[in-house]
């Protein structure tokens, strides 16, 4: 998903931002069909790729501080980086996907109900004790997982247990999706018009007091949370004390689509050609001055 296409056989990726400033550390462009590829940037962070076979490589992930080149058609896959940046010891046979935190990796063997991580275990590094028969999704803040299995409503979590990694209290019964932000979970039930929050209360692990009856998508900043009840043109906020969990002022109907920065919300009105944006104003919270008419997407 940090992907942005350069032409038909090279890809451009960027390290995701995360808990430190959001700086991008380091870069790779890779040449898909050649096998090759580039990296500069960090090389204690994966700037330097240079001793890294690409052959065979058909997808890349990224955490804040490493990368991995996965083989998916021959089980295989190489790691290069700081934190997460070793899996010389990980069996990637039979791996369906592959997820990030900020400084650890999962990869998911859906169809053996099985999965392997590495990294830091306090970042969600370590999953021996975990149980992934049946896990149809995972979801990860920026120390922790959640792997779900929504079939069965059950759902089991590790990493730092403030930010997400502890939620032996949540009943999973009936969600239908689950949204992150840095440090918190919202695992929404949107057939019954209910959530449950959990992890970093001042990043929206605190959900108590909102209402989510009809409640149709979630989004959210580093430290807030949007639930959009489009069909209603209604909204609620919350999380930390920063301007992006207060929405109180903003008119939502009509809302198409909702973006977010880290600490700014961008709601979007597309067949209005009008837009309003809350949150800090040095994050994208101020577009008081920006023409939407005839904008169709929003990139940040």
């Amino acid at each position: 998903m940090f992907a942005n296409v350069v032409s038909a056989f090279v890809d451009v990726w960027m390290m995701a931002p995360c808990a430190d400033g959001g700086a991008y550390s380091s870069y790779w462009s890779f040449k898909k069909h050649w096998g090759q590829a580039s990296c500069w940037g960090d090389s204690g962070a994966g700037g330097d790729c240079s001793r890294v076979d690409f052959s065979g490589v058909t997808e890349i992930y990224s955490n804040y501080e490493a990368f991995v080149a996965w083989k998916k058609d021959r089980g295989q896959a190489i790691c290069w980086g700081n934190r997460g940046g070793d899996c010389s010891r990980v069996d990637f046979s039979g791996v369906t996907e592959i997820y990030s935190s900020c400084f650890a990796f999962v990869a998911l063997k859906k169809d053996l109900g099985q999965a392997v991580c590495w990294g830091p275990a306090n970042a969600g590094g370590d999953c021996s004790s975990v149980d992934f028969s049946g896990v149809t999704d995972i979801f990860n803040t920026e120390a922790s997982f959640v792997a779900l299995n929504k079939d069965h409503g059950r759902a089991i979590c590790w990493g730092h247990r403030t930010y997400g990694g502890d939620c032996s209290s949540v009943d999973f019964g009936g969600v239908t999706d689950i949204f992150s932000s840095q440090d918190a979970f919202v695992a929404l039930k949107k057939d019954l018009g209910q959530a449950v929050c959990w992890g970093w209360p001042v990043a929206g692990g605190d959900c108590s007091g909102v209402d989510f009856s009809g409640v149709t998508d979630i989004f959210s900043t580093w430290d807030a949370f949007v639930a959009l009840k489009k069909d209603l043109g209604q909204a609620v906020c919350w999380g930390g004390m920063d301007l992006d969990s207060d929405c109180s002022g903003v008119d939502f109907s009509g809302v198409t689509d909702i973006f977010s920065t880290k600490a700014a919300f961008v709601a979007l009105k597309r067949d209005l050609g009008q837009a309003a944006c809350w949150g800090n104003a040095d994050a994208g919270g101020d577009c008081s001055s920006v023409d939407f008419s005839g904008v169709t997407d929003i990139f940040n």
